[in-house]
This record gives C-alpha cells, sequence and structure tokens, in this order.
C-alpha cells in the first residue's frame, strides 16, 4: 500500500492547489469590485459637493443680483428726493430708501455666509479631488494586477483539474472515496504518526496499528479523526525509491 500513500500524498497537494486556486479565482473579483466600489464612492463624493458649489453659487449670484438692483433703486429714489414738493411724499420716500438699504444690509450678510460657504466647499473639492486622484492611481494598478492574475488563474486550473483526475486514477474505487469523505471532514487527508501519537489529532495509537502503519502492509486510519497514517520515514524512503 506504500503506492497508495504516495498517491494520497500527491492528491492531498494538487487538492490544496486547487483549493487555492478556488480561493483567489473567488476573492479576487470580490476584491476588485471593493476597489471599484472605494473609486466610484470618491467620485459621487466629489459629484456631491461639485453640485453644492453650482448651488451656492446660483444663491451667490442671486443675491448679487438683488442686491444690485436695490442698489439702482435706492439710487433713483436718492434722484427723485428733489422733485417731490410735498413734505409726505418727501417721508415716504425716505423710508423706502431706508427700508431698501435694510433689506439689502440683510443681503450683504447673506451674501457673506455663501462666501464663506463657497470658500469651505472649494477646500472640501480640493481635498476630495486629491483623495479621488490618489485612490485612482493607486487602485487603478491593483485593479489591473488582479485582473491579469484571474486571467493566469483561469489557465492554470483546468490543467490542475485534470491532473487530479490522473493521479485519482491511481486509487482504487473504494479508497477514492475514502479519500474525498475524509478531506471533507478535515480538509487534510494524511496525517503523519510520531512515537505512537496522530499529528492530525494527537490521540494515541494502539502499538499493533502502529506496527502496521510502520511496514505500510494495509491504509490505516486513525481511530479518532480517520486520516490515513504514514510514517515519515517509510514514505521519504519510497519517494525517492519511486
Amino acid at each position: 500500500m506504500r503506492d497508495q500513500i504516495l498517491v494520497l500524498d500527491t492528491l492531498q497537494r494538487i487538492d490544496m492547489e486547487l483549493s487555492q486556486l478556488e480561493k483567489d479565482l473567488r476573492e479576487y473579483p470580490e476584491k476588485i469590485s471593493a476597489y471599484e466600489s472605494e473609486i466610484e464612492l470618491s467620485r459621487k463624493k466629489l459629484e456631491a459637493s461639485r453640485v453644492m458649489k453650482q448651488e451656492i453659487l446660483l444663491s451667490k449670484s442671486g443675491i448679487e443680483l438683488e442686491i444690485a438692483q436695490n442698489e439702482d433703486l435706492i439710487k433713483k429714489a436718492d434722484q427723485k428726493l428733489f422733485e417731490i414738493k410735498t413734505h409726505k411724499e418727501y417721508e415716504a420716500l425716505q423710508k423706502q430708501i431706508a427700508d431698501t438699504k435694510r433689506k439689502n444690509s440683510e443681503l450683504e450678510d447673506k451674501l457673506l455666509e455663501q462666501m464663506v460657504k463657497l470658500e469651505g466647499v472649494e477646500s472640501q473639492i480640493a481635498k476630495e479631488e486629491e483623495e479621488l486622484a490618489s485612490k485612482e492611481n493607486e487602485y487603478t494598478g491593483k485593479i489591473a494586477g488582479y485582473k491579469e492574475k484571474i486571467q493566469e488563474l483561469k489557465i492554470l486550473y483546468p490543467p490542475k483539474k485534470d491532473e487530479k483526475v490522473n493521479i485519482a486514477s491511481g486509487l482504487t474505487p473504494d479508497i477514492l472515496s475514502l479519500y474525498e469523505r475524509v478531506k471533507k471532514r478535515n480538509g487534510f487527508v494524511l496525517a503523519l504518526v510520531k512515537n505512537e501519537v496522530c499529528m492530525g489529532c494527537y490521540m494515541h495509537i494502539p502499538a499493533q496499528l502502529f506496527n502496521e502503519v510502520l511496514t505500510l502492509s494495509r491504509l490505516i486510519q486513525c481511530p479518532s479523526c480517520q486520516k490515513f497514517l504514514y510514517c515519515e520515514e517509510e514514505l521519504k524512503s519510497e519517494a525517492k525509491t519511486g
């Protein structure tokens, strides 16, 4: 049964390689998606700030226009003061001028608020543009790298699957079935025995079973973890002669 142990050892190695390939093929697209989401999130954040800037500019322009219109009204009213003949009309026009000036004072306060907001959002936009550029510079390269790796893995995977089928053909159907069950349960299917102890689960192996492992006269499974047991020296010796 030494040859069967060697086949199991090779098959386990191939399955570990396949498992890693499958893990990478599953995780790399997730990483690409995460990087793309980060970039898209930064873009949306920047776009929202730019929209906010346009809204502030629009509001600022509206206030400036209203102030200019009021100043024009004040100017015309000042000129009209010299044409007024009655005291009542004079007082009414003076009140209109005072009200318009008061309104402009309030508008100027609002204009100042908008200018402060504009300064803040422009600073925010500059920061977000820098952050976006940094992410695009860093993540674009990583995304390209992962996409390249995915293509490489897709090339490597089919031959590795074929190799498994080829190696598995060296096992009898019953042993192959046992192998798959143990792999599904434990991941690893082989366990080294040292000093009558299974290194897979650290349980003591009865002396009689341990002697059979040493001779490899038949496949022995650990009574506890069910892994196939082997002695490192015997396996190395068989690998060299094989």
